[in-house]
């Protein structure tokens, strides 16, 4: 399953991870865990557990996420008919045949991983890079038959919301989404988006999050 959401302008993708897939990044969980590299307080969440991610074959990872990457590349590549992203950080001085296989892109110093239990939450906030990803790896089926409160239109435990424009009238805003365990989602890096709170107790919600730097495609860098 692929899916291009434009509900607002900036396109967000939502793709799937494999049944392997989901245990292979499952399994980088738990090594992230082992290694106990705590980095909260270089992130924004409202939760305990933050740690850089431990990823031991690091060729694996990046051949698990650069197909989601080049394809929303390439959508964007036919939706906007060049590769001149003036706003998502990609150009491409030659306007003829791209050479996908020749895509590239860095990580920076991600990825990370999200270990959020009941009542943590991320705020409103943007991340850094051309584009930004959350890959959902564990997503607790309790979490989406919460209703915290029947006095309200508004119950999303658990969801991811993305914000866009000014709020004026006729304008949309807002977007959110359901996440499930295997869900990969990429979306520009400066759109905003919340992680909202559920409230079960003993469970975790587990998400990996990652920034995509220096896209470059036909040996050309991006201008970002």
């Amino acid at each position: 399953m692929t899916e291009f959401i434009r509900p607002f302008g900036p396109t967000i993708y939502r793709g799937r991870l494999s049944d392997e897939e989901i245990t292979y990044i499952q399994g980088v969980a738990k090594d992230t865990l082992e290694a106990n590299k705590r980095i909260g307080k270089m992130l924004v969440g409202i939760m305990k557990d933050h740690f850089a991610a431990h990823v031991n074959d690091i060729d694996a990872f990046i051949n698990m996420i650069k197909p989601h990457i080049v394809k929303y590349a390439k959508y964007e590549y036919e939706r906007r008919n060049d590769l001149s992203f003036e706003q998502d950080g990609i150009q491409n001085e030659n306007k003829g045949e791209v050479d996908w296989n020749s895509f590239n892109f860095n990580l920076g110093k991600g990825p990370w991983i999200n270990f959020q239990k009941a009542g943590e939450y991320q705020p409103c906030h943007e991340h850094v890079g051309e584009i930004s990803s959350v890959v959902y790896i564990d997503m607790p089926t309790e979490i989406a038959k919460e209703q915290y409160t029947k006095d309200t239109n508004i119950n999303c435990p658990g969801q991811i919301e993305f914000l866009f424009g000014s709020g004026d009238i006729g304008s949309t805003g807002t977007q959110k989404f359901i996440p499930r365990t295997g869900d990969i989602m990429l979306f520009p890096s400066a759109l905003k988006h919340i992680a909202y709170p559920f409230h079960t107790e003993n469970i975790t919600r587990i998400s990996m999050s990652f920034n995509v730097f220096d896209w470059t495609v036909d040996g050309k860098k991006a201008d970002s």
